[in-house]
């Protein structure tokens, strides 16, 4: 009986899988412990509204309080620069004192999207930003953030804004708030430059008539 050859054994090499490819702008950027910046965001941070009612009633200041789950910053990089070196590097400069920092209001896009007023063409546009008055910003990764857990997908509606005196801003975030990350040019120019857009525009009394 004759023995039988040994069968060869093909290997064929496997296909590399595909992964997805980096980003090559990043969005975000953690924060750090020195000023404000354009596009960083901040959550839990109180703002003390003052109860006009009692105020008239009584002569009293009675504030509510009203705690932001997220909220980012509008004002110019170079303004909240100028303003930290100003107050927190002994410069004689009142020039550049900040009175008050600006704020976008923020909430998760989910409920964002879930505001009766957004329909389904609504979100369509505005999820991509292509929607003058909303703006939809991707979740932050935990490398991100500073407190290392991430953030959700965020939705602004740009008619929800505030301001904060310059020295409670910073008070609050010492005791209580948290900075978190920051947007990364060119995506805290983006976002800035559609909420100034917003804030600017013009009411017509009608529009043009053109027939072509």
């Amino acid at each position: 009986m004759s023995q039988k050859e040994p069968h060869e054994i093909l290997v064929v090499p496997l296909e590399p899988v595909q992964k997805e490819p980096a980003n090559p702008a990043p969005i975000y950027g953690r924060s750090d412990d020195r000023e404000l910046r354009q596009g960083e965001i901040i959550t839990d941070l109180p703002e003390l509204i003052l109860n006009l009612a009692h105020f008239i009633e009584t002569g009293d200041a009675l504030f509510d309080i009203e705690t932001h789950p997220y909220a980012i910053v509008i004002s110019q990089d170079c303004d909240l620069m100028q303003d930290y070196s100003a107050k927190n590097d002994n410069a004689v400069a009142p020039d550049k004192l900040l009175p008050s920092i600006l704020f976008a209001e923020a909430t998760t896009a989910q409920l964002l999207r879930g505001h009766a007023e957004i329909n389904k063409d609504i979100w369509r546009r505005a999820v991509t930003n292509k929607n003058e008055r909303y703006h939809v910003l991707e979740a932050a990764p935990s490398n991100s953030d500073t407190l290392g857990v991430g953030l959700p997908a965020l939705g602004v509606d740009f008619k929800r804004y505030f301001s904060l005196p310059r020295d409670e801003a910073y008070y609050r975030i010492a005791n209580g708030a948290s900075r978190r990350c920051r947007l990364l040019s060119p995506y805290f120019e983006h976002f800035c430059t559609r909420f100034f857009y917003y804030q600017y525009r013009v009411a017509l009394p009608a529009d043009h008539q053109v027939k072509v």
